[in-house]
């Protein structure tokens, strides 16, 4: 059935029955009776080509972006993309335009810039609209990134900056150093999450979306006594943003005159190297610290110290205690 013009105050409104029976009205947003009917015309052709060939044959990028971002999507990165891809049928969008399009939108950036303000919210915007039927998944090859060389450090690097730190950002990163925890977790805790009786604090909701119980060594629990506020939704080292320990603690390895590694490589990174130089395993340091994953923890956070002299003293102390015993 044909769509009908109707008007209210002035404004133009479709009307009618669409191909699949459902009765329609739609706002068409103008008062001029041109631009109403063109606007009726193509709402019209929209409802069949729907009707006839799915969805997928008239769902643009920027109409699956709006809906992506109404149902709580992350829009971090998305306007840039969307602006470049606009328009665009789901269907036509393919793994080279993707590609294209994070380089006109990031002309001077990083490959990994690229990636993960390019690639990854288109990524997620078309798989979002094929879990919807509007059109098929789709795989886009990431940008070549060569990978930082990350550094484990020692108890010494905590001990050089104790003097340049205040008291609260140095429990902070002895936290971090000794439970394998992340910032995030740690800028989240409050008084009612530390139990000093069990040497625990309680993560409620740590980044893979799960709790989790970190134990505290004895100093920063001696530390924590100290710095403990008393109001129960304070947080307690004192920071609410991870973003507000930086500057503090960049001026303090230069002053300490310690090379800068923010709070992960300290922390996340050297407690895991830490374990596994004590001979833990990859399974037993994923659980001791929160990775989902082993294989991370194998490729990405063990950092073993000359890996082939450790390997040439373990054969060779077995070689001789079978040498002796024979």
């Amino acid at each position: 059935m044909r769509l009908q013009i109707k008007w209210n105050n002035g404004w133009a409104y479709a009307h009618g029955t669409g191909p699949d029976g459902k009765r329609i009205r739609r706002a068409l947003k103008t008062k001029d009776h041109r631009r109403a009917e063109e606007l009726r015309a193509h709402l019209e052709a929209k409802l069949w080509a729907v009707d006839l060939y799915g969805p997928q044959s008239v769902v643009t990028f920027d109409q699956a972006a709006l809906a992506y971002a109404e149902d709580d999507g992350d829009t971090r990165f998305l306007v840039k993309m969307t602006e470049q891809l606009a328009g665009q049928l789901l269907r036509e969008i393919t793994p080279r335009g993707v590609r294209e399009a994070a380089k006109r939108a990031y002309p001077t950036a990083s490959n990994a810039t690229r990636n993960r303000q390019g690639i990854t919210p288109v990524r997620a915007v078309i798989n979002y609209a094929h879990d919807q039927g509007w059109c098929a998944p789709i795989k886009v090859r990431a940008f070549p990134v060569e990978k930082a060389k990350r550094k484990a450090v020692g108890h010494d690097y905590l001990a050089k900056l104790q003097p340049h730190l205040p008291i609260n950002l140095f429990a902070l990163m002895l936290f971090l150093n000794t439970t394998g925890r992340r910032v995030g977790d740690a800028v989240g805790l409050t008084p009612d999450d530390i139990d000093f009786g069990e040497a625990t604090a309680h993560i409620s909701k740590t980044k893979n979306g799960e709790e989790a119980t970190a134990h505290l060594v004895p100093m920063l629990l001696d530390i924590l006594k100290e710095i403990m506020p008393e109001d129960e939704a304070a947080p307690v080292f004192g920071y609410r943003d991870r973003r507000s320990i930086y500057g503090t603690l960049k001026r303090a390895c230069k002053n300490a005159g310690v090379e800068y590694l923010g709070t992960h490589q300290p922390g996340r990174h050297s407690f895991a190297t830490s374990l596994e130089r004590e001979g833990w395993s990859a399974r037993a340091i994923a659980d001791a610290g929160g990775w989902k994953s082993v294989r991370l923890v194998d490729e990405t956070y063990i950092h073993t110290n000359d890996p082939a002299g450790r390997a040439a003293s373990v054969i060779g102390a077995k070689l001789a205690k079978t040498i002796r015993k024979n």
